[in-house]
């Protein structure tokens, strides 16, 4: 019988097997050494208690919106589901499945289409509700008759109207109908059919102290919710919110935040929806029944991530957050999140902690986990789709493996394959140009080709390629570049180069790693004598959506030869341009290299490095940088990016000549960045000592004080004493 104590969790005194080969022979061993952790591979034996199965943004779910679950049972999709997930099943296991969000999608359609689809005499309250209802009873209906009875959903953008459904300025727009898509997310999925909430545990109301399983009285008491099974506590997180009264967008380019309409991502807006994971958390904690935390919300906390075709959405702050704040101090062993449709697993920066973010795709079913929970370990195993069909072919191969071993103080991580930790501190995209291979030589994984589950060809700004370029870098396959067009000659120091003309195409189907404020820095050799043309070196914008060519909105990131002078353009009036003495398009090597500083840097503050020192410059249109988070990046023209830029720049054009070593890092570059071949990141004296707080400095031409550059760079600020500044302002 399940019991639930209703109290003031304000109140001090509570705390409101299958064996498949593995590409990788074996774990590639990890050893980290970290404030107050040593990391090594693991090779402790146990006994599994129980298994549980994640899956994030399966989608294709929203098909089943318009009819009942009887009617939908008919349908071929909810037939190939079904064969699907009995198979994971029974090849699997598993006693419950975690889906961190978007089950369903209703972004595309208007609200009119919607009441339209569902008919009868509803208002479009009522539609939207019925909609969600018959989604998600018929998807629970789905994974019950595979034999998986338990479902913890959470919910994500896509479920409550996401992406265009969040803008206060567009047709798409349903915010006026997110509480009754959030509320049918919590009925259908949280509810039985008699009405009462599912998720209760005497776990809650013991003698050492109650918690209610969810923030009663808050916007997320059907969405938000505390679980217990044997030695697990497993926290979901609804993380949408909406901003003000919803009638403006909210973007916030001096932090970062924000970016897609009219609700933000975050947990940090205070009240009881915070104070109560912080109880449950603590009694997570403190009880000895508990042996592990896993909190499982949508959206990627630590960035940069892998991503696939999304609209790459993040947690407002981040690491600094409140949220995540909370995690690392209380002890939780795992962040599940989706959102990205891609795979990544990241050790936390916070010290004392051994938190991993672990962000996985698992769109229709062809990629999802398997957490082996024990005593004292975690073992999380990726399965990744294959076969020839381009989804649905109920055959998957193990693909990596993430193990936590508590058992000694010290614990424990080994990681191989799709789940090995990645090192923010190195280059996330790596082209040497030493080999071209046939596309599809290894999976880009969510690349399908028509009817086939790995793409071969792409056509690429009307030209057809059927090539690739491997990623050497962290993010690995993921980003291996397609290419078209692109030869192979004698480059620097006895290596190949890649020869390009105005016939070819290089560009990377995964989405990022630029997003909103995140620093990015990357650099790359080239050869050209072509002086009187404006040339793409590198280009990183949106697939979807119009092109933008004003200063409002999110930015792209473009660096250009110009005759032969480098400039980078965030918007089509916002540039930082070089002022070296010579322009570079004279047939010899040069190395370039583009550096944020900081998160959210101006426009102004970019650096930028020819042959390894950094140069002066001039910028236009100063402001904080907001990157699109849906774009892609490409080498030697616009590459996947959405027509509009050879309107907007018609005298720009391909590059044309000899590209090599491109690297890109998820950071800024460091004093000395040995990363890059022969060029030697080396800056000038960027700092002099304030003697008063009015005094101003020349940047980039525009006098400045350092009151200005403080309130630009908070981290670094100018500490005034007696009147004085005493320390250094950084410019």
């Amino acid at each position: 019988m399940f019991i639930v104590v209703f109290i003031l969790f304000f109140a001090n005194i509570f705390y409101l097997p299958h064996a498949e080969c593995d590409r990788n022979d074996g774990f590639r061993e990890v050893e980290e050494k970290r404030e107050g952790t040593v990391l090594k591979s693991s090779e402790h034996q146990f006994t599994t208690d129980f298994r549980f199965v994640v899956m994030s943004d399966i989608h294709a779910m929203a098909s089943y919106s318009w009819a009942n679950t009887t009617e939908n049972k008919d349908l071929d999709l909810y037939k190939d589901q079904l064969r699907v997930l009995n198979h994971i099943k029974d090849d699997y296991g598993g006693e419950f499945v975690a889906l961190p969000g978007d089950i369903a999608s209703y972004g595309s359609l208007t609200l009119d289409k919607i009441v339209t689809r569902i008919g009868g005499d509803l208002s479009v309250e009522e539609a939207v509700y019925r909609a969600g209802m018959n989604c998600y009873n018929t998807t629970r209906q789905l994974f019950r008759e595979a034999g998986y009875n338990t479902l913890l959903a959470t919910i994500g953008d896509h479920d409550i109207g996401g992406n265009e459904g969040f803008r206060a300025d567009l047709p798409l727009s349903k915010l006026r109908t997110i509480p009754q898509a959030r509320r049918a997310f919590g009925d259908g999925f949280n509810r039985d059919d008699d009405g009462e909430f599912l998720f209760k545990s005497q776990w809650f109301d013991n003698k050492d102290g109650g918690v209610i399983s969810r923030p009663l009285g808050t916007t997320y008491e059907n969405t938000t919710f505390a679980f217990v099974h044997n030695n697990l506590l497993l926290v979901t997180i609804d993380a949408f919110e909406l901003v003000g009264d919803g009638t403006e967008n909210f973007i916030d380019r001096e932090n970062g935040l924000g970016g897609e309409g009219s609700v933000t991502c975050t947990v940090d807006s205070g009240g009881l929806h915070l104070l109560w994971l912080e109880n449950i958390l603590r009694k997570g904690r403190d009880d000895s029944s508990i042996k592990h935390i896993i909190v499982q919300s949508h959206l990627p906390i630590i960035q940069p991530v892998r991503k696939v075709s999304c609209s790459g959405q993040f947690l407002d702050y981040g690491e600094d957050s409140e949220f995540w704040r909370l995690m690392n101090e209380y002890g939780v062993d795992i962040y599940l999140a989706g959102e990205v449709h891609a795979n990544t697993a990241t050790l936390t920066r916070y010290k004392g902690s051994d938190l991993v973010q672990l962000v996985t795709r698992g769109n229709f079913f062809n990629n999802f986990l398997t957490i082996d929970v024990s005593e004292n370990v975690l073992d999380i195993k990726i399965y990744n789709e294959i076969g020839k069909m381009n989804k649905f072919n109920a055959q998957y191969i193990k693909s990596g493996e993430l193990k936590i071993d508590k058992t000694s103080s010290i614990t424990k991580l080994s990681s191989s394959g799709m789940l090995e930790l990645l090192d923010l501190s190195s280059a996330l995209l790596s082209f040497d140009f030493e080999t071209i291979l046939p596309l599809g030589t290894r999976q880009i994984p969510g690349f399908r080709g028509k009817n086939i589950l790995v793409a071969t060809e792409a056509t690429i700004r009307g030209k057809r390629c059927n090539e690739s370029i491997h990623n050497l870098g962290g993010f690995g396959a993921q980003y291996d570049a397609v290419v078209g067009n692109v030869g192979l000659v004698e480059g620097r120091n006895g290596g190949q180069a890649g020869n390009f003309t105005s016939e070819s195409r290089m560009a990377i189907y995964g989405t990022g790693p630029f997003s909103a404020g995140q620093a990015i820095s990357f650099g790359l050799w080239f050869k050209t004598t072509e002086s009187s043309k404006h040339m793409v070196l590198f280009h990183y914008s949106n697939i979807w959506g119009g092109y933008v060519p004003t200063n409002v909105g999110k930015d792209y990131f473009t660096l250009v030869l110009e005759n032969g002078i480098p400039v980078v353009y965030t918007h089509i009036h916002a540039t930082i341009r070089s002022s070296i003495p010579n322009m570079l398009a004279d047939g010899q090597w040069h190395h370039i290299a583009v550096s944020m500083p900081r998160n959210s840097c101006y426009v102004s503050e970019i650096e930028l490095y020819v042959d390894g020192i950094m140069v002066n410059t001039t910028s236009t249109n100063d402001q904080p940088i907001f990157q699109t988070t849906s774009g892609k990046s490409s080498l030697g023209g616009y590459g996947f990016a959405m027509t509009g830029f050879e309107d907007a720049f018609p005298g720009r054009g391909p590059f044309i000549g000899l590209l090599d070593d491109f690297t890109l890092f998820g950071r800024p570059l460091t004093t000395i960045d040995t990363d890059f071949p022969e060029a030697k990141i080396s800056r000038t004296e960027k700092s002099k000592p304030c003697t008063d707080s009015g005094e101003t400095f020349r940047i980039n031409g525009m006098k400045r004080s350092c009151e200005w550059v403080a309130r630009r760079n908070p981290t670094k600020r100018c500490a005034k004493k007696q009147g004085t500044i005493a320390s250094y302002c950084p410019f």
